[in-house]
């Protein structure tokens, strides 16, 4: 057996900087951006009171000594404070605009997500909000309010103060996916992208507000031996809620049936260049559309229209705009294109024949200047988006990754880490999705599924297997999976628990996988092999197979050191890990 190494992607962490001190520490100091840090910054803004100021985004206001902002520049400082200023808008509507990548509105339902974004629609000017705060969870918003007002906390849900959407910050932020994070000096636990409430999980009591509590009542400390490192990225939360049935925009459109889609947009006198300009308008900002007339030819990039849409604005203006700049609300549009493999193909088709398909391969989103669907396209391994297009109205975007082998999937896309070892992964048939195209690459892999990918890693034969040692494993259940538990056990692989169970759906840890990976590759650690910085947190009776693996180049450490024994394995990084073990076989 041949060994190979692999070198891992390591955090860079980063120095925490002392400010001057005639100003204060930062709320947030930290390398990466995180929801639970946003969250957090909005906590603590909120208990160190903060004040209001028009356009300030965290400087030191000189009549308090405090930091001072407004709605918005409260959620800009927490990012200036990671010194990631460039590109992030600093007004509202340019942060939904440019930094938000998924939308909902409060009554379709709020996901458990730590560090979300609420917002005011704009009932009287023309930007589409009006006003922004912090999601910190609980149903509790934070929010630098108005002059005299300040700093303000209160209910996201049923509050009464106007709150009717919710956004999904980007701009590199990333999110908890499971186990247990810390936030404001307490634990919260994460399930599959939100946040646990009213359950008990490992002794410890969640509540409604999402904290771990301990049997007396009283918040459970911090236990940094138990807290995760599992932190996914915006745009596959994004993709998780999508399939979760959220639609990703909301509801404030205040009756308006236009909506601005570039920065600033003239509104015109008459349809051209050459006339009087009435006003500026701002994206998002709403409208109506009165009516659609014929006018200069306006050309942007690799855009052309001389269609021209007569609007009236909030503040009653009424002119003229280049329909490349409008976006029709109230028109109903066409239904979203459905993307589909067959034979090595895939087919992009729309149940209205009148509209037109666009799609790309390259991570952009799909626009009129995109790629026209002509018919089958024979391009594999990349993610498809597709929008269908009729009278200048646009669907939804359908997003679908296509593998090397065919396979389809929707909860994430080509630029996520693990495409590539998933992509190989499940051409080799090792890994299958858990249905309706989802594949749950962040979900933690349970002690069944992982032995039945080492069943099909293993080419076993499992059909003369009738019935299992341990008792808890239904044999009425999916066939494979409980036939490759009994594989496993009869070739010594797996020996379950003391009191005769298996415990089939529990997540597995990296010592058990580790103590199963070694006993069927046969693999010895090495005699000079340096120790792990958490040593002694590995079971004595797994240790040996840690090191194996580790010396083999099966697994890495998760930084400092450290092995992480008792942690959990998602499903992308079991693909990793048995694609390493294929390569070495």
């Amino acid at each position: 057996m041949n060994r190979l190494k692999f070198r891992g992607l390591s955090c860079l962490l980063l120095a925490v900087l002392l400010l001057a001190a005639v100003l204060p520490r930062p709320v947030q100091a930290a390398a990466t951006p995180t929801g639970l840090g946003l969250a957090e910054h909005g906590i603590k803004a909120y208990r160190d009171g903060w004040v209001y100021a028009y356009a300030a985004k965290g400087e030191i206001d000189p009549a308090t000594g405090k930091r001072s902002s407004d709605c918005s520049g409260l959620v800009y400082a927490y990012f200036a404070d990671l010194g990631l200023t460039e590109g992030l808008g600093g007004g509202v509507n340019t942060q939904v605009s440019n930094n938000c990548i998924f939308s909902g509105s409060l009554s379709d339902g709020l996901p458990n997500i730590h560090g979300l974004v609420a917002t005011f629609p704009d009932t009287y000017g023309g930007d589409r909000y009006s006003h922004i705060g912090i999601y910190v969870g609980g149903n509790l918003v934070v929010d630098n309010s108005d002059y005299g007002v300040n700093m303000l906390q209160g209910e996201l849900v049923g509050g009464g103060r106007g709150w009717t959407a919710w956004h999904l910050f980007d701009h590199g932020t990333r999110y908890p996916v499971d186990g247990w994070y810390a936030l404001d000096g307490k634990m919260v636990h994460y399930t599959q992208y939100e946040y646990d409430t009213n359950v008990e999980i490992d002794g410890y009591t969640l509540g409604t507000d999402g904290y771990a509590r301990t049997a007396s009542g009283d918040f459970a400390p911090v236990d940094n031996a138990i807290l995760s490192s599992q932190y996914a990225s915006a745009q596959d939360v994004a993709a998780y809620l999508k399939a979760k049935g959220y639609s990703g925009s909301d509801d404030s459109s205040g009756g308006y049936n236009a909506a601005i889609t570039g920065d600033i947009v003239r509104l015109r006198a008459e349809p051209n260049t050459a006339c009087t300009t009435i006003a500026s308008l701002y994206r998002g900002a709403r409208l109506n559309i009165l009516e659609e007339v014929s006018g200069q030819t306006i050309t942007d990039g690799a855009k052309n229209s001389p269609i021209w849409y007569k609007v009236q604005t909030k503040a009653g203006q009424t002119g003229y705009i280049s329909a490349l700049y409008v976006q029709a609300l109230s028109v109903t549009p066409p239904a979203a294109p459905a993307i589909a493999v067959n034979e090595g193909t895939v087919s992009i088709t729309c149940d209205d024949p009148e509209a037109k398909i666009y799609y790309t391969t390259d991570g952009t989103a799909p626009t009129t200047a995109s790629l026209l669907y002509t018919g089958p396209v024979d391009t594999l391994g990349c993610t498809y988006r597709a929008v269908a297009v009729k009278t200048g109205v646009s669907s939804e975007t359908t997003q679908l990754t296509v593998l090397s082998c065919g396979s389809t999937f929707s909860d994430f896309n080509d630029t996520s880490w693990f495409f590539s070892y998933v992509d190989r992964a499940v051409g080799a048939g090792l890994f299958n999705g858990t249905g309706n195209e989802i594949f749950a690459p962040n979900r933690s892999i349970t002690r069944m599924e992982f032995v039945t990918v080492l069943a099909r890693l293993a080419g076993a034969e499992l059909s003369d297997y009738t019935e299992t040692p341990f008792r808890d494993v239904n044999t009425s259940g999916a066939k494979s999976m409980w036939q490759a538990v009994a594989w496993a056990a009869e070739n010594g692989y797996v020996n379950g628990f003391g009191d005769g169970t298996f415990r089939p759906n529990d997540t597995i840890t990296r010592e058990q996988m580790c103590v199963i990976l070694a006993g069927y590759a046969g693999l010895s650690p090495a005699e000079d092999g340096t120790a792990f910085a958490d040593d002694g947190q590995i079971s004595g009776w797994a240790k040996t197979a840690v090191y194996a693996c580790r010396d083999a180049g099966l697994i890495e450490g998760i930084g400092g050191g450290k092995v992480d024994p008792r942690g959990f394995t998602t499903r992308a990084q079991a693909s990793v890990v048995f694609l390493r073990l294929y390569d070495l076989s």
